[in-house]
């Protein structure tokens, strides 16, 4: 059985806009650990964590899942190390912050599987969520967007020209862009994932448009080099290694959505996800940004050629990757 969300949702809705967290990381790290041992009440406090600083405190996010990392994993990782500035962040946690009602709604759609979508529904969704959000957050997202360390300049760059598969297809064999393009073509994937007229990237503020309109058109080689698969399990680590390459919000909100619908439908499979999460952001934390990478002046090299030249190691975990689609075959 789930977590009850569907019997306590007014009582995860309080916990995340009331903003009642002990903001520390020993704290943080404590409700971690009894997550990590199944407890229920912990489990629920982190997806509130993890949807907190989705839709409410984005400028606490790096701290809080560096936090989480530190703990799931059992790591002192220097990548996760907490400093002065992380700890202030975390004190964003407490304090009354409301989110709109149709917000919570769709949310809660999301979360209890009204109408199930498929990857591509699901990222449509999530995208939508970000149309509740008010002018206060926006400027908090910017913030955090414009300072991050990963985030290459983003406020003062005009936005990225558009892709074709007609230069990619012109690629040699074995390159990035020859690989890219196969798996374009062969998934029958968009170029972009979303278009960027139809989601209204254009109206957003200088550095979340920037970083939103290159991270679509982008998704896709950041799969492919990082080492990420196309699975359900993969989809889930890429985002956590994109909020941990440049705090990209849209990242955050996923996956508070996918901690929370995991431990509402299937609480035996919380365990898997967190893991690949956490594993996902130590790998992002520990790797060269990719937003300052000049990808297409890389198109004609291979994969390794481009790993090598950058000191990138390809995402690793502790399950295979395809391992929900296994499930899903054998049921």
């Amino acid at each position: 059985m789930g977590i009850a969300f569907d019997q306590d949702q007014q009582d995860f809705q309080a916990k995340v806009e009331g903003g009642d967290f002990m903001a520390g990381t020993a704290a943080i790290e404590a409700v971690t650990r009894a997550a990590r041992q199944g407890d229920a009440g912990a489990i629920a406090e982190l997806c509130a964590l993890f949807a907190r600083v989705a839709f409410i405190t984005p400028e606490a996010a790096s701290a809080v899942y560096d936090a989480f990392t530190r703990a799931w994993l059992a790591s002192d990782d220097p990548a996760l190390r907490s400093t002065m500035e992380s700890q202030a962040a975390l004190a964003h946690l407490t304090g009354l912050s409301r989110l709109s009602p149709a917000l919570w709604a769709d949310f809660w759609s999301i979360v209890q599987g009204a109408g199930t979508p498929d990857a591509e529904g699901l990222t449509a969704q999530v995208a939508g969520l970000g149309a509740h959000m008010d002018e206060a957050f926006t400027r908090k997202a910017e913030a955090v967007a414009a300072r991050h360390p990963g985030c290459a300049g983003a406020a003062s760059r005009p936005a990225p020209r558009r892709l074709t598969l007609d230069e990619l297809a012109r690629q040699p064999q074995g390159s990035l862009g020859h690989d890219i393009h196969t798996l374009i073509v062969s998934n029958d994937f968009d170029l972009e994932v979303l278009d960027r007229e139809a989601i209204g990237l254009a109206q957003m503020t200088p550095a979340l448009r920037y970083l939103n309109t290159r991270i679509l058109q982008t998704h896709d080689i950041w799969h492919l080099v990082g080492g990420y698969r196309t699975t359900v399990l993969h989809e889930v680590g890429i985002s956590a290694f994109q909020l941990a390459q440049f705090g990209h919000n849209y990242s955050a909100m996923l996956l508070a959505v996918a901690a929370s619908s995991i431990a509402h439908a299937s609480p035996e499979g919380f365990p898997v996800f967190i893991q690949v999460m956490a594993e996902a952001w130590l790998h992002g934390r520990r790797t060269p940004s990719f937003m300052n990478i000049d990808w297409e002046s890389e198109w004609r090299d291979s994969i390794a050629t481009i790993r090598a030249r950058h000191n990138i190691l390809p995402f690793e975990s502790l399950y295979p990757a395809d391992l929900i689609e296994q499930f899903a075959s054998a049921a």
